[in-house]
């Protein structure tokens, strides 16, 4: 099963052999802005950074008009992901009517939840109207917590590293990943601090199942009571 980062990585690929330089620079630079990104998964970032300047040449400028934004928003998955990544380098306010429209047509969920962290990082005081999934979402930007501020995230975060970040830092890491996925997905809403104990194990049971080791959450799960008994559970090797 692919991941998050798989799925950003063999995008990029596909953009630089496509030699659509600028497409793929900006999704690498939206993802190097990330507040957390896996050692291994920046090295390769930065190695198509390379790929991009040997094959397109340093002075190489491409520019994207706004009539190739506006398709390419409007479009499929991936190509909704290349416009966000490009409009999160400019000064969103400019750019109301676009991020307004898009919104209200259902569009690719994580393009969404990157453009609306960055319309919150701007605090915009316009008002949105998000549809997910036929769910209708008003929100305020400049009343809104990027994801990592959130009480939630925050308290399932401190969670995690006590329950994992010695004695399975391997672990502990596509936690953190996960977590930062489920709470930007979770975006214009945020999970609340009551919300992270439950939050930090709806992330151990998921990761859990992607590395194929359900048996042990089973075993976690019968022997967790309070906070104190899985700080003293050991995952099994």
């Amino acid at each position: 099963m692919k991941t998050y980062y798989d799925e950003i990585l063999e995008t990029i690929q596909n953009h630089i052999k496509m030699k659509e330089y600028d497409e793929a620079k900006a999704l690498i630079y939206t993802e190097l802005k990330m507040p957390y990104i896996p050692v291994d998964f920046e090295k390769e970032l930065k190695d198509c950074l390379c790929d991009i300047k040997e094959a397109s040449g340093v002075n190489q400028q491409v520019e994207f008009n706004i009539e190739d934004l506006e398709k390419y928003l409007f479009d499929e998955d991936e190509l909704q992901l290349v416009a966000v990544s490009k409009l999160n380098t400019m000064n969103l306010r400019q750019y109301t009517e676009i991020i307004d429209r898009y919104l209200r047509s259902n569009p690719y969920p994580s393009a969404a939840a990157l453009l609306i962290d960055s319309c919150i990082e701007q605090k915009l005081d316009e008002s949105f109207l998000y549809i997910k999934n036929q769910v209708e979402y008003e929100f305020t930007p400049s009343c809104c917590l990027r994801p990592i501020e959130s009480g939630g995230f925050c308290e399932a975060q401190s969670y995690l590293s006590e329950w994992f970040e010695n004695h399975d830092p391997s672990f502990y890491e596509f936690t953190i990943q996960h977590l930062i996925q489920e709470c930007f997905t979770y975006l214009p809403l945020s999970y609340d601090k009551e919300d992270g104990y439950q939050l930090a194990l709806l992330v151990v049971r998921f990761v859990l199942g992607l590395m194929g080791r359900e048996n042990e959450w089973e075993s976690l799960e019968h022997t967790l009571v309070e906070r104190e008994d899985l700080t003293n559970y050991r995952l099994l090797s």
